[in-house]
């Protein structure tokens, strides 16, 4: 199945999620809504939403609480964003002015504490301990993320296993609580459950290093954000930990430098040179290829179906977007 086949099938159980997103987006103060839906409206391919509806299918799920529950997590996706672009000072966020930059810093703030809280507040409604356990844990990891990345900037001694450590908790928690909802939803046995959970874990650190990769090889006009902003932001990633590893000791040295100032242009011209030199593009890639082939093996255990199917299409698509 490819992924084109998958939007189409979808497309009526995604603008239900749209639909859920947009009605309980409505409240007495209009900024919410501003700043909230020029975020939600700046495009994205709503990856959590549909892995959660996907995942939720191929458990054999079958009602309609699926939607809300997919809009819950883009709420909380979107409410991480609004706070990633004010901790980062971002200008750009999906081809579009950052938030931040449109409406500054306290709205931003603001309106994306009021996603957390609405997501929790919907959540909660579902009456289901087991729903909310997973979405508690979620966000409490995903700060725990934030403050270990902030932890870490310009510490070009971040081992690789250190930075997995810390893009699990920022990114890969939520995609796989996404599919953990899903199965949760479906009644699936704690196998099953731990299969979707483990699923979303390797597809969500894979997600993030295709990410990290693009950020030192993309154009900025596919990545919908500014190229090398993680250099520029002191943020080690996986393609400059590979490098800074086989790099001369003076060149380790220059690298301290660029992510101490954030680099001229001829010291990101050096760190994007120095990643190509030493292959730390490749490396990135091969390792999040590693870990989609060890997601599909998750899926295993599920019954052959169509939605089955797509979560493989989908972590397919992870690794293969915009490269």
């Amino acid at each position: 199945m490819k992924i084109q086949e998958v939007w189409k099938n979808l497309e009526g159980d995604l603008a239900a999620v749209e639909a859920c997103i947009r009605d309980h987006l409505r409240c007495r103060a209009p900024l919410v809504s501003e700043v909230g839906f020029h975020l939600l409206r700046g495009g994205g391919k709503r990856i959590r939403p549909l892995l959660l509806l996907l995942s939720a299918r191929a458990c054999g799920y079958s009602g309609d609480r699926h939607y809300l529950l997919a809009g819950i997590i883009e709420y909380i996706h979107t409410a991480s964003l609004l706070h990633d672009d004010v901790v980062d000072d971002a200008a750009v966020r999906r081809g579009r002015t950052a938030a931040n930059r449109v409406w500054g810093n306290q709205a931003s703030i603001l309106v994306g504490d009021y996603l957390y809280s609405k997501a929790l507040f919907l959540a909660v409604r579902e009456q289901n301990q087991r729903i909310m356990d997973v979405l508690s844990e979620a966000t409490t990891v995903m700060s725990e993320g934030e403050v270990l990345q902030l932890s870490q900037i310009g510490n070009l001694d971040l081992s690789e296993e250190e930075y997995y450590e810390v893009i699990t908790y920022k990114t890969a928690v939520l995609i796989s609580a996404a599919c953990h909802l899903g199965a949760i939803l479906a009644g699936a046995p704690a196998g099953v459950c731990r299969r979707m959970v483990d699923y979303g874990r390797k597809v969500g650190i894979a997600f993030q290093l295709i990410d990290d990769a693009l950020d030192y090889s993309a154009e900025e006009r596919k990545l919908g954000k500014k190229v090398g902003k993680d250099l520029g932001e002191g943020k080690v990633t996986l393609p400059l930990i590979h490098a800074a590893r086989a790099a001369t000791p003076a060149e380790r040295g220059r690298l301290r430098g660029i992510l101490a100032d954030g680099g001229d242009r001829a010291g990101v011209e050096f760190a994007f040179d120095l990643v190509d030199r030493h292959g730390g593009v490749d490396y990135t890639l091969s390792r999040a290829r590693e870990l989609i082939q060890e997601a599909k093996g998750e899926l295993e255990e599920l019954r052959p179906s169509p939605a089955r199917d797509a979560l493989v299409a989908v972590s397919d698509f992870i690794y293969q977007r915009e490269l």
